[in-house]
């Protein structure tokens, strides 16, 4: 009810060259029936690559296409390899990666709450939740989607539900205007949030099999965790 129509035409580099030579660009708008859409013209192989590369938005995108008519076989094989079971050192090197960068973003929203800058606090309040949420995706073994269907993918998994009440509770206070709140930031609720959330997620890491020291020891594993995701292959 509230997306948009969305049309691939996956073709090889030859024809793109064609393609830029009759159009200025590689989108074209449309409606149907009222509803609004856009054809997107995209290399087959470039594609491929991102598949490979576990580019998960790409992954999860695909997942539930429909391959409306094709002569090559590439559409029907890129879903087909989208739809493959993420493999533990995936999950494992995503969680890494996002765990880490949440905490990142959790840590950097701690001065601005003394200094009570609420632009500051929210955008690290903001990102530290997409972190959060991409991590639960992940060590649930689920690729997450791109930002606007984030929170919906990361609620129907296991670990994802287990965020909800705090996420909204941050909401909440967040349109409390606990963005200024008047105390000390150690005191600040979406604080407090923030830390729920991480203890969710190391106990759920546990669960899963993961102990290992930057659950909570992570500025040790700056390196580390940013290069995790680097030679991952889907």
């Amino acid at each position: 009810e509230f997306s948009d129509l969305d049309l691939s035409v996956l073709l090889s580099g030859e024809d793109l060259e064609k393609l830029d030579t009759l159009s200025e660009t590689r989108y074209i708008d449309f409606e149907l029936e009222g509803k609004q859409g856009s054809l997107k013209a995209e290399s087959a192989a470039e594609l491929s690559l991102r598949v490979g590369g576990c580019d998960l938005p790409l992954i999860a995108e695909l997942r539930p296409g429909i391959v409306m008519f094709e002569n090559l076989g590439v559409a029907t094989d890129l879903i087909a390899r989208a739809s493959k079971p993420m493999q533990a050192d995936v999950s494992r090197g995503f969680f890494f990666y996002h765990y880490f960068e949440m905490r990142s973003y959790h840590r950097s929203a701690d001065n601005p709450m003394e200094r009570k800058d609420p632009v500051a606090v929210y955008i690290s309040t903001a990102m530290a939740l997409a972190h959060a949420l991409r991590a639960s995706l992940v060590l649930d073994r689920e690729p997450y989607p791109y930002e606007k269907w984030l929170y919906g993918f990361a609620v129907k998994t296991p670990t994802g539900i287990k965020l909800k009440n705090s996420t909204e509770a941050i909401v909440d206070h967040m349109a409390a205007d606990s963005l200024r709140f008047p105390g000390s930031g150690r005191e600040n609720p979406i604080r407090q949030e923030l830390r729920s959330i991480r203890t969710i997620l190391i106990d759920a890491a546990r669960a899963n099999g993961i102990d290992e020291p930057w659950l909570t020891r992570r500025w040790m594993y700056i390196n580390q965790a940013r290069g995790a995701t680097r030679d991952l292959v889907w």
